[in-house]
């Protein structure tokens, strides 16, 4: 939230970038679902492994919830397979940090790694796309 995402520009100069978007309004699962959709592949996010503020345990047990994740929900969670009411709180809520949503070549990761080191960003690898599936969103 306090770092601008100039580092796009040079993500989409790197040869096994193949889908990259920003994570607004839609939250994770509708940017993802996109990308999706966009490219004919389905998702597959270990929950356990999605960057979460340490305070969002508080704020969800205060029933904390904005009125646009259910929005959200309910204009794409029969694109999503099954998962907890706490998990879509989190994954479809609105209020994202911004952050970039980035596909790579999976033999890459490494070299994808080492570039974001370089450049002092912390990687958050939380899935991977997979063939097309009944859903194009799913939680391993």
């Amino acid at each position: 939230m306090l770092t601008l995402n100039k580092l796009g520009a040079e993500f989409g100069k790197l040869s096994y970038v193949n889908a990259m978007t920003d994570v607004t309004g839609f939250g994770l699962l509708g940017h993802l679902a996109e990308v999706c959709e966009g490219s004919g592949l389905s998702a597959e996010i270990d929950f356990d492994k999605v960057p979460k503020f340490d305070f969002l345990n508080e704020y969800l047990k205060m029933k904390s919830v904005p009125g646009g994740t259910q929005r959200n929900w309910d204009g794409y969670g029969h694109k999503i397979g099954e998962m907890t009411e706490l998990q879509k709180s989190i994954l479809a809520d609105p209020q994202t940090s911004g952050g970039l949503l980035v596909s790579i070549d999976a033999d890459k990761q490494v070299e994808f790694e080492a570039f974001l080191r370089s450049k002092k960003i912390e990687l958050k690898h939380f899935g991977r796309l997979v063939a097309g599936g009944e859903k194009i969103i799913t939680l391993i």
